[in-house]
This record gives C-alpha cells, structure tokens and sequence, in this order.
C-alpha cells in the first residue's frame, strides 16, 4: 500500500509540472486575449470594427474606443527591419508566425479576415503598414486604402482568479493521504 500510494503521489508531482507551463495566450474572458510574451491584450473579436477603413479613420476608431473600461486602444506595431514574409517581430507577425494564428486557425480569436490589417507603423505620409492573417505578409499601403482593424493595448486586464485544478488536486490527494495515514495510525 505504501508503494502505491508514494507512486502514486510522484505521478500527481510530475504530472503538476507537466501542466505548469502557461500558454503565451491567455482567454482574460470578456473579450481580451492577454499575450504575455509580448506583454499587450488583444480584442477577440478580430472584426470588432465591423469594417475596414482608411489608415486615418483606423487611427481615429482606436483613439476613441473604450472596451472593458479601458481607453488606451492602439493599432499593432510592425517591424520595418523584416522582409515581407516571415516577420515574427512585429506584433501580428508574432500571432501569425509564433502563435499560429490565421484566418483559417483563430485560435482564441475570432472573426479573424483573410486580407490585411492596419498598423500603427506609419512608412510615410502617404503609406502605412499592413498585415495579411491568410498568407503572413505585410507591406506597405497607402493610407486612403480600406483595410480591417484590430484594436490592442499594452498591458494585462485583471483576470477572473480561477484555482489550478493540478494544485488543487495535490492538495486534495495531500489531505486524503494524511487522513488515511492517521485512520490506520489510530486503528
């Protein structure tokens, strides 16, 4: 009896560390996703604009957004320094190239398009940066061009706190096992 319940307890432990590791995405609830290696919260709904618009009115829309209390709405950043393709640097190409996320696998996320994306990444007067979630290109627009907006933030939300059902589960088995020590010890 003694084996087994010491094998038993190693396999809860190991499996505890098996599961501890925290995805880079994190469903906040309420609609924000929490990237916590970039460190910024994205809306969900990648379409929550409802629309595409010029580079000047995606600015506008997120300057003015207010969601889930908070007002500090900005486009995504985008690495110059990369080609067109494979750009994991910029915050969208993090998502598409790192996390996996595309108009075909959403992930978290929804109502992810299959077109392109402003930035907040300016190229000059006329053009700005762009992404595209169907191939993971970006490149430069002009900004009179109607592309689709997704609003994020820096930062995390407060989380709903939620137990970790391993943790739990440890201390539970834990408890149960002291018990069942002390029933025998007693008996």
């Amino acid at each position: 009896m003694k084996r087994a319940t010491i094998f038993f307890i190693t396999m809860l432990f190991l499996l505890s560390f098996a599961h501890s590791a925290k995805a880079a995405l994190q469903d906040l609830g309420g609609g924000l996703i929490y990237d916590e290696y970039l460190g910024i919260t994205w809306m969900q709904d990648a379409n929550s604009a409802d629309d595409t618009m010029t580079w000047d009115e995606a600015v506008a829309w997120v300057d003015d957004l207010v969601f889930q209390g908070y007002d500090d709405w900005r486009l995504p950043e985008t690495d110059t320094s990369c080609s067109e393709h494979d750009c994991p640097g910029s915050e969208m190409g993090h998502l598409f190239y790192t996390e996996g996320i595309t108009s075909d696998a959403m992930g978290l996320f929804s109502d992810v398009k299959s077109s392109m994306y402003w930035s907040s990444t300016e190229y000059d007067d006329i053009q700005a940066w762009r992404f595209n979630f169907k191939y993971g290109t970006q490149g430069k627009s002009d900004k009179d061009l109607k592309r689709y907006v997704w609003a994020v933030r820096y930062g995390e939300s407060s989380p709903p706190v939620v137990p970790e059902p391993i943790s739990s589960l440890l201390f539970i088995t834990g408890g149960a096992t002291l018990a069942v020590r002390r029933y025998r010890k007693n008996r």
